[in-house]
């Protein structure tokens, strides 16, 4: 198999893991992991790098000033950055090694199945980085403003993300232990 030849269910797990990694990356920079809607059309959101309001003059706070401002502790922020970017970093090598081994290695396996074990391992520790960021965010909202607050539509695309990269590594999976 060679530049071309590649087969149908890699060439869609190599897509799905591409728009999982695309969503994972606009779901990070975003600044709406979770918010709490002050009044109508004034909401205060909390993104992996800063918390802002968002009224006529959208304002921005970085979220550790933020976290030392109110004397809570930053190191559950930096530790859920930490392994979100680390999710990245695994799952970029791992969309890097699967185009390897589609066009280059094909016929290697073990090569397919270790590249699939990567991936699962990068949606695991993103998926506990970005949970634990999420619900901390969370009690974080409630306790300063006294008012319910809710993952936003940032959090679902995160998601959305592991999800398709985890199905990649399933379709993955499924080829290096189907093929001849």
């Amino acid at each position: 198999m060679g530049l071309g030849e590649t087969s149908l269910k890699w060439r869609c797990s190599f897509f799905l893991m591409f728009i999982g990694f695309i969503c994972m990356i606009a779901a990070i920079a975003s600044t709406n992991f979770a918010y709490a809607e002050l009044i109508p059309n004034k909401l205060k959101h909390i993104g992996f790098w800063d918390i802002c309001d968002d009224t006529q003059t959208f304002s921005c706070m970085d979220m550790i000033v933020f976290m030392t401002s109110i004397d809570r502790g930053t190191d559950w922020v930096y530790g859920c950055r930490a392994m979100v970017v680390l999710g990245l970093i695994l799952e970029f090598g791992t969309l890097l090694t699967s185009l390897w081994m589609a066009y280059m290695a094909s016929g290697i396996h073990i090569g397919s199945l270790i590249t699939a074990i990567a991936d699962f391992v990068s949606v695991i520790v993103s998926l506990i980085g970005g949970l634990v960021f999420t619900f901390n965010a969370i009690d974080v909202l409630q306790e300063t403003l006294e008012m319910d607050a809710d993952p936003s539509w940032s959090f679902a695309v995160f998601l959305f993300g592991q999800s398709l990269f985890f199905l990649g590594g399933v379709l993955q999976v499924y080829e290096a232990c189907t093929a001849d």
